[in-house]
């Protein structure tokens, strides 16, 4: 056996090694920017940036990273969904318009080939996209405009789903090399790169539609923040004094707390920022002729059950 045969498998060893170094690495800095975005969104939300955050601070990022990411895939999923239910009628009746046309050329042979849409009604996604209309109708009945200004979420989701589809039946076709009259083998080597950059268009604006239409986007980086826990409402929280003071100063109820004399305990708080810098944000409801406002406690003057 020569040298260069003995050489060959570690040196695909070595080149499956760094790229799985590569993908780790993009996976650990993508993450930290999704995390560190949201961030961003949420402390301009809450009008306080987190005091004293170091690169210490990747854990925090990682949790937001992945609880940003859960919450946008159940919102994804969901909104597809109820696209799915909503343009499942529309989409059949237009398919059956158009294939039941004359035909003229054997040319026309290919695009009267009718897709399978049954995936648009299956039994789970008409059970996620009802549930989810129900929920909007529900909400749009309290909010009329933001159930007006989401509606194109849903909508595009079911028309990408319907072209998605369509693209997947013309792939279909043209994987087992069903030449038309007047095609040839480069004509359809031709369709078959379009049809697949098309299916790759339309995947990709299933991921981003949602976020890009959504008229509140923000609400999914409050959502990831909770999912990672360190957002907390209606937490009940113990404050060392002095800033015990402060916090009375709200309408909050207090109490004795069990960590001692040096410490109070305030109930139903809503704790908007913690484990993120040195200082934990919480919110103090004012009497009803002032606004909420908002305070940042030193991490080691606090704690949150």
């Amino acid at each position: 056996m020569s040298d260069k045969e003995i050489d060959k498998p570690s040196s695909k060893l070595s080149t499956y090694k760094e790229i799985a170094e590569l993908i780790g690495l993009y996976a650990k800095w993508g993450t930290l920017a999704v995390g560190g975005l949201c961030l961003l969104i949420y402390s301009n939300e809450i009008d306080q940036f987190p005091e004293g955050i170091n690169l210490g601070e990747g854990l925090a990022f990682y949790l937001v990273s992945a609880g940003f990411l859960i919450a946008y895939t159940v919102f994804a999923i969901a909104v597809t969904a109820m696209g799915s239910v909503l343009m499942a009628l529309p989409t059949n009746i237009f398919e059956r318009s158009r294939h039941n046309r004359s035909v003229t050329s054997r040319a026309h042979i290919e695009s009267q080939l009718k897709p399978d849409y049954s995936p648009m009604w299956s039994g789970p996604v008409l059970g996620i996209g009802c549930l989810g209309l129900i929920i909007w109708v529900l909400y749009s009945l309290k909010n009329p405009f933001n159930g007006i200004t989401f509606a194109p979420v849903p909508l595009m989701q079911g028309l990408l789903i319907a072209l998605l589809l369509g693209v997947q039946q013309r792939l279909a076709v043209l994987d087992v090399n069903l030449v038309l009259g007047g095609s040839n083998a480069e004509e359809i080597d031709r369709k078959r790169a379009n049809n697949r950059f098309a299916q790759k268009c339309f995947f990709i604006g299933l991921v981003v539609c949602p976020m890009l239409l959504a008229p509140n986007r923000t609400f999914l980086v409050d959502a990831g923040f909770r999912i990672a826990q360190l957002r907390k409402d209606n937490a009940t929280i113990h404050v060392k004094k002095p800033w015990a003071d402060r916090v009375a100063n709200s309408t909050l109820k207090q109490r004795s707390s069990f960590l001692g004399n040096d410490y109070v305990e305030f109930d139903h708080v809503d704790v908007l920022l913690r484990s993120v810098g040195t200082k934990v944000v919480i919110s103090l409801p004012q009497a009803s002729d002032k606004p909420v406002t908002r305070l940042s406690i030193p991490s080691e003057a606090i704690v949150v059950e």
